[in-house]
């Protein structure tokens, strides 16, 4: 069975048109990024074993749940690369940060961070790949929330969406530094040769927040720096539906 799965990581990274370096970048980002939540599991049982405490095994269990949402949402980004194109349907905004914002909730509790959905109106639908948003939202998410751990301050990371005249920009954000265009680029440019590619978000390797822009480029919507009222953080500009939806 292990090899069975060793071949099919092995195929997916030797797609053509995307870079057998990129992705296997990208999975040295996910491998350092993952020392954490592996670190956190070992500790976290070592504690349960010790003092019997059931709360702890409900921590272990979460931080094991999000490291395998993060393998899957890598996964993912391999294998719509592979595909020559992408089939794309109506997407509610709202519903997906809404779900995101749900499934994030207690991650952002264990790094004491106040998470917030921040919708600027109502909007239509958008035009993207169902899977490949949700999975970049969570991995985005988790990237911002992983990054207060680095201050003492409260954090506070929204999970927002704004018109602009490009589209619908939907992001994650936080009261984090501002970055700059040049500083995402030099990050993607570095990531999974450098441990801290985006130094201004994040001392790990940020795995999430590359991850996010893998697949978020699988229907042409890139990360780029992005604020929202007074935070800066990283979306995609996405296009609306043109399909008329029932109320």
């Amino acid at each position: 069975m292990q090899s069975t799965a060793n071949e099919r990581v092995t195929t997916a990274l030797g797609i053509s048109g995307y870079g057998n370096d990129e992705h296997e970048r990208l999975l040295r980002a996910l491998a350092e990024q993952l020392k954490l939540p592996l670190l956190q599991i070992a500790r976290g049982a070592e504690l349960a074993q010790g003092t019997n405490d059931t709360s702890s095994y409900a921590s272990i269990t979460y931080t094991a749940d999000m490291a395998l949402r993060l393998i899957d949402s890598y996964l993912l980004s391999v294998e719509l690369q592979a595909q020559p194109s992408l089939e794309l349907e109506p997407v509610s905004v709202s519903a997906t940060l809404q779900d995101t914002a749900h499934a994030l909730s207690q991650l952002a509790r264990q790094y004491d961070t106040e998470l917030q959905i921040n919708l600027k109106g109502k909007y239509q639908p958008v035009m993207a790949h169902r899977s490949s948003l949700e999975s970049a939202l969570m991995s985005l998410g988790y990237g911002f929330i992983e990054s207060t751990a680095e201050g003492e301050r409260k954090h506070t990371v929204v999970l927002g969406a704004h018109q602009s005249t490009k589209g619908l920009v939907v992001g994650a954000y936080g009261n984090q530094p501002a970055m700059s265009s040049e500083a995402l680029k030099r990050g993607i440019a570095l990531f999974g040769s450098a441990k801290q590619a985006l130094p201004q978000l994040s001392g790990s390797a940020g795995a999430g927040v590359f991850i996010a822009n893998s697949l978020l480029r699988s229907i042409n919507a890139p990360l780029h720096v992005s604020k929202h009222n007074s935070l800066s953080g990283l979306a995609a500009t996405l296009s609306p539906s043109r399909q008329l939806s029932l109320v």
